[in-house]
This record gives structure tokens, sequence and C-alpha cells, in this order.
């Protein structure tokens, strides 16, 4: 592990409660990586937690969403000559045990990008009927325009990338696409990775029950509009 450099990450909107244990749990397990807190415009002491365990801040002027707060540690990431991101969320959902595993497929190089499923081990997370329907339906859907690559956890945000894929992902996002919307990022990611080659695999992790606050990925109108987004991918990806 200390011949390569890992930066670690986590996009955080008012996660004032949590973030901190993060941040020093991600440092003291793993001393030699880097700690990065993506402050998407909170209007709590997120800053000021994440800073005062150990994390460097780059704060975003406002509130812009999930998709452009991991595209901005893309950036710092290729910009800043790392060869492995982890993403891992604020909220204190994620163990930072399993960062170890995240990575793994990716220093062995059976993968490019790799992902954390809760459906490959046994979980104690307590989901609505419509989180698990329309985790049912977008698996599906993804299933059927993927290739060679099964999917069992289309909506995971704990994921490592090498360098060779966040380069192959910025190159696709800042020069031929839109940015995908939030509640999409992670479906739009995985078929444009397997189009482009990428390898990617899963690994199975436990998901912890959120401790604080509800969750910002899953509100009532980001679900309400799921389907039709859900939707245009699939057209965009047949055409």
């Amino acid at each position: 592990m200390n011949s390569v450099r890992v930066l670690v990450f986590s996009p955080a909107y008012n996660e004032e409660k949590t973030v901190g244990e993060v941040v020093r749990g991600v440092l003291k397990r793993y001393p030699d990586f880097d700690m990065i807190v993506i402050d998407d415009g909170s209007t709590d002491r997120t800053r000021i937690e994440a800073e005062a365990a150990g994390a460097r801040v780059i704060s975003l002027p406002f509130h812009t969403g999930g998709t452009t707060a991991v595209i901005a540690a893309y950036m710092i990431a290729v910009s800043q000559d790392y060869d492995f991101l982890v993403k891992i969320d604020a909220d204190g959902q994620h163990k930072v045990e399993d960062i170890q595993r995240i990575l793994e497929p990716i220093l062995n190089g059976e993968a490019d990008i790799s992902v954390g499923s809760r459906y490959l081990m046994d979980n104690d997370e307590e989901d609505s009927s419509v989180k698990i329907a329309g985790r049912v339906f977008s698996s599906y859907v993804l299933n059927k325009i993927l290739k060679n690559v099964l999917v069992t956890d289309t909506t995971s945000g704990f994921r490592a990338w090498s360098r060779k894929a966040l380069e192959v992902l910025l190159d696709e996002y800042l020069n031929s696409r839109r940015l995908p919307n939030d509640s999409v990022l992670w479906l739009v990611e995985t078929i444009i990775s397997n189009r482009k080659g990428l390898k990617i695999k899963e690994v199975p992790i436990k998901v912890l029950p959120r401790a604080y606050g509800k969750s910002k990925s899953f509100s009532l109108p980001k679900m309400i509009l799921y389907p039709i987004r859900l939707l245009q991918i699939l057209v965009e990806a047949l055409t």
C-alpha cells in the first residue's frame, strides 16, 4: 500500500453530526491515505467538524448536489496524481474497515471500478417498499443494457476507482455529455464504464442504519422523478 497514493473522499451536505467520526475513522485505520471532504454548501458545522477531525475540506460556494461534488473529487484525484480514489459517505452508514475490501479488486488488477453491494451480504438496513421496488426495477433495466457484468446494487455510493477509470469518466463527463442528475449518477456511470471497456466488480459490504437525519438521495421529489429519469437513460442507451 505504501507504494501507491490513495485519496479517500466524502461528499457532505449538512452532516455535522457524523462527518468528524467518519474522517477520524478513515485516518486512524489508513494513516497512509489522504482524506478530503467536499462540503457541498452546508449551512451547519460540517466544514468545521471535518477540518477538526483532520480532513482537507473543499467547500463549494452553494449546494450543487451530489454529482458536482463527486466530479470535483475526480478532478482533484487526477490533477494531484493519485493512483486510486475511494468514496465513503459522510453519514456514517459505510464501515471504514470495508475500504480495504472495496480497494482490493482494483489493487489486484481485477477491476477498474469497485462497488460495494449491500445485496451480497445480510444487512440490517430497513428500506421502504418504494426504495426496494426502485432498486429492483433499476437493476433489471441496467442489467438488460450491460454486457458481461451483473450489477446487484445500482445506487451504491461506496466505490473505488483506478486512475485509468477516472480519466475515462472525466473525459466523458467534461467533453461528451451533460452531468447526470444525482439520482441516476451511478446508473449512468455504470453504463458509460461498461461501454468504455472498464472492468466493474461488486464486493459485499455491510450498510449501517443512518443515525441522524434523513437520506438526501431519496427525497420524495427525487423518488417521484426517478422512474422518468430511468426511462430516459434506457432510451438513450438503446438509441
